[in-house]
């Protein structure tokens, strides 16, 4: 018998925690190890859009009373919190390959190029490199837009 040697006692709380929340009874199937938990305009209004909304913003203009004003990132802060949304997006890709959210043999197609766009809005907002999250957040619009209207989401 192989023993499994884990890296912290939080690892093993949350195995621990997860085998005792789903009991297995004799017979029965177990469980497939990745669910959806919500519906996926939930999953888009949620996780999606607020994690993109990061990435698109860097190209935004506000103009008000006061004159324009440049969303683009200026501080540390700006920059963590563009990270922070690519990391987001980036993972939560692998949650739209969960099979109960696979539409059709096209959908990890998409979902690839979403992960790809994310994972380069990570690396270009590690290096505060405006121009490539810029040219990143202009890709994104694209891939969003393709899978919106192939699949008919609003």
């Amino acid at each position: 018998m192989a023993s499994i040697r884990l890296p912290g006692p939080v690892l093993a709380v949350a195995i621990t925690c997860a085998a005792a929340s789903a009991p297995i009874s004799e017979g029965a199937a177990p469980m497939p190890p990745f669910q959806p938990h919500v519906d996926m305009k939930t999953f888009m209004e949620h996780v999606l859009s607020p994690a993109a909304v990061t990435i698109w913003k860097v190209n935004g203009l506000v103009i008000d009373e006061k004159g324009e004003h440049d969303l683009s990132p200026k501080s540390d802060e700006d920059w963590e919190q563009v990270l922070s949304g690519a990391a987001t997006l980036a993972e939560a890709t692998n949650a739209l390959m969960i099979p109960q959210r696979v539409r059709d043999q096209d959908w990890n197609g998409y979902v690839k190029k979403l992960a790809d766009a994310a994972t380069k809005a990570c690396r270009a907002a590690e290096a505060h490199d405006l121009k490539a999250v810029s040219e990143v957040s202009d890709r994104l619009d694209g891939i969003c837009a393709a899978c919106h209207r192939h699949y008919g989401f609003e």
